[in-house]
C-alpha cells in the first residue's frame, strides 16, 4: 500500500513538472493571432485524483499559477484563478458527475462522455473567465472578456482533450 502510494505521488509529481514545463515553454509562447494563449496546465486540476490530499492540490494550484504568473508576467492572474479551481473542483465534480463523484474510479475512464465534457469545459471556462476578467479588469472590456474567455476556452479544451484521449485514456 505505502510502496503504491510513493508511485502514485512520483507519477502526480512528474506529470506536474512536465506539464508545468511544457506550459512554460512552449504553450505561453504560443500566442495565435495575439489572441489565443492556451492554457495546458488546466490538465493538472483536471486529472488530479479525488482520492488524493485536498490541502495539496490547493497548494500545487498556488504554486503552478505563482510559476505561471513570475514567467509570464501576470501580476498574479493565473494565481487567483487556479486556486479558485483548486477550491470549487468538488462542487463542480459534483454537478458533473453526480453520484458518480464520490467514487474511486479515475474519472476520465470510468463516465460518460457527457460528463467529461461538461466537467472539462466548466473548469476551463471558469477559469479563463476569472483569469480575463483579472487581467482586464474592468467593466467598460466585458465584450473583450467574453471574447477572449471563449476562444481560450475553445483553444485550451481541444489541446486537453486531444491531451487526454492520447495519454491518459486506457487502451480498450
Amino acid at each position: 500500500m505505502n510502496k503504491q502510494l510513493n508511485q502514485e505521488n512520483l507519477k502526480l509529481l512528474s506529470s506536474v513538472l512536465i506539464i508545468t514545463i511544457l506550459q512554460i515553454g512552449i504553450f505561453n509562447n504560443m500566442n495565435i493571432f495575439n489572441l489565443i494563449n492556451p492554457s495546458f496546465y488546466l490538465l493538472i486540476l483536471i486529472l488530479y485524483r479525488t482520492t488524493f490530499d485536498r490541502t495539496l492540490f490547493i497548494l500545487l494550484g498556488f504554486f503552478i499559477g505563482l510559476l505561471i504568473d513570475l514567467t509570464a508576467q501576470t501580476y498574479g492572474s493565473h494565481t487567483i484563478a487556479t486556486i479558485t479551481i483548486c477550491f470549487s473542483r468538488e462542487l463542480l465534480e459534483k454537478y458533473s458527475f453526480g453520484v458518480n463523484a464520490n467514487l474511486p474510479k479515475p474519472m476520465i475512464s470510468g463516465t460518460t462522455l457527457i460528463n467529461r465534457l461538461f466537467f472539462f469545459i466548466s473548469i476551463i471556462f471558469i477559469h479563463q473567465l476569472i483569469y480575463f476578467s483579472l487581467v482586464f479588469f474592468s467593466f467598460s472590456f466585458i465584450g473583450t472578456i467574453i471574447f477572449y474567455t471563449l476562444l481560450n476556452s475553445i483553444v485550451s479544451f481541444i489541446v486537453i482533450w486531444v491531451t487526454t484521449k492520447i495519454f491518459y485514456e486506457k487502451k480498450r
